[in-house]
């Protein structure tokens, strides 16, 4: 950073250009256009309406879950966004598929999230009958963590269409199963059934697995931006799920030594402690960034 600094600047008018493009706002008119279809759509794949379930019933776990669902569409939209094209027709024609392609894989994760990774429990179920919030905050990491990948495939070098829409789908797959296998490695840190708190309407186990989810994400994201290697993935994985437990093992002896920090949210149900481990565990993700990238 250059250290001369004047006070002219800070009423300069330089960078005040980019904002009368006006032309582009029709960018925005269509990510709204699209955030409206992620709604339809997810409507549509579910056996409830959104909107009842949101502002009739107050069902606050659809909430919570529909909000990292939304939330993930918003960033693979800004992806698409960040790559820019000369051709403003160019532009609205990537976000209008690139949109529609992590709308469909969005919502696939919802399904893979209850099929699959919260397999011992009906996901829908507990949202809509049991309105379990703990089962809401879980999905939505899983949304937001799958949402984090996709959108690293589109910033990364583009190949051409058929390679690119080809890296995403098979860089999912890799990634739902990088989130089952997290899930694992989850359950082998913890000293509780996380399963069976998040079904028990634990909102503190359900904020640390799902902030797990995200933070994996967040974390698969990182070499996607510079490599379509399954070796330099698979390292990622490896070393990155070694540092996050690590962080976990240190917020938990020095951070709070006087309380163990499973006891806090499989007895406590201290969702504040399960906040502060989902910190951490996004804090080592970022160190991992900041030291090799």
């Amino acid at each position: 950073m250059n250290s001369e600094f004047h006070l002219s600047e800070l009423v300069s008018l330089e960078g005040i250009g980019t904002l009368n493009h006006f032309p582009n706002l029709i960018l925005i008119v269509l990510v709204l256009f699209l955030m409206w279809i992620g709604k339809k759509v997810f409507d549509l794949l579910t056996s409830y309406s959104i909107e009842h379930q949101l502002v009739k019933e107050d069902n606050k776990a659809i909430t919570v879950s529909f909000v990292g669902y939304l939330g993930g569409v918003a960033l693979i939209l800004e992806g698409v966004m960040e790559t820019g094209s000369d051709s403003l027709l160019i532009e609205l024609l990537n976000i209008t598929i690139w949109g529609l392609i992590g709308i469909v894989l969005l919502n696939l994760a919802g399904k893979v999230n209850d099929r699959i990774i919260l397999h011992r429990f009906n996901n829908v179920d507990e949202l809509l009958n049991q309105q379990n919030i703990s089962v809401g905050v879980a999905m939505a990491g899983g949304y937001l963590g799958s949402a984090v990948i996709i959108r690293s495939i589109i910033i990364g070098e583009s190949l051409g269409w058929a390679y690119d829409i080809g890296l995403t789908l098979f860089y999912f797959v890799l990634a739902q199963l990088a989130f089952y296998l997290s899930a694992f490695l989850h359950q082998l840190v913890t000293r509780y059934d996380f399963h069976q708190e998040i079904h028990n309407k634990n909102v503190a186990a359900g904020i640390s697995f799902g902030s797990s989810l995200a933070s994996v994400g967040i974390l698969l994201s990182i070499p996607l931006r510079e490599s379509y290697s399954l070796v330099v993935f698979a390292a990622w994985f490896v070393l990155g799920s070694a540092v996050m437990a690590f962080f976990r093992f240190v917020m938990d002896r020095i951070i709070i030594p006087q309380e163990k920090l499973d006891e806090e949210i499989h007895k406590d149900q201290n969702w504040g402690i399960a906040l502060l481990e989902g910190c951490f565990a996004i804090a080592a993700v970022m160190t991992l960034q900041s030291v090799f990238i």
